[in-house]
């Protein structure tokens, strides 16, 4: 499993090897079941459901083409995931977003204020 630990909402890749017609992945509460590829390391990657409760787990990998059942162990870590890429990792909290929204309404008033004036003709000038 990449990575071993991850946090409510995360994704995780589970591998494993000798099914070589696919299974199935699954840990009940924490992730729904997911096709494992076919080969001789199939591949699934799956998404913690955000409610998962945190602690230690145990997934259970289930080949086609035979009835036995693999388990392994995985950690749920309380929390959101960070999101990486352009942009941060979440958007603005409601406080950013009211500073956000006066700063701009300030902004257009101070410009509406300046055009007024600019449009005004000045005394003694014709």
């Amino acid at each position: 499993m990449n990575p071993y630990a991850v946090h409510q909402g995360s994704t995780m890749q589970v591998s494993a090897a000798g099914c070589g017609h696919g299974g199935t992945v699954a840990s009940h509460g924490n992730f729904p079941p997911a096709n494992l590829s076919a080969g001789s390391i199939g591949f699934a990657t799956v998404r913690v459901f955000n409610h998962a409760s945190p602690g230690t787990h145990t997934l259970s990998v289930k080949c086609n083409d035979s009835n036995l059942v693999a388990t392994a162990r995985f950690r749920i870590l309380e929390g959101n995931p960070s999101q990486g890429g352009i942009g941060g990792s979440f958007g603005p909290s409601t406080a950013e977003t009211a500073i956000g929204a006066g700063l701009v309404g300030a902004s257009a008033l101070g410009a509406g204020a300046h055009v007024l004036r600019r449009r005004r003709p000045l005394r003694g000038r014709s």
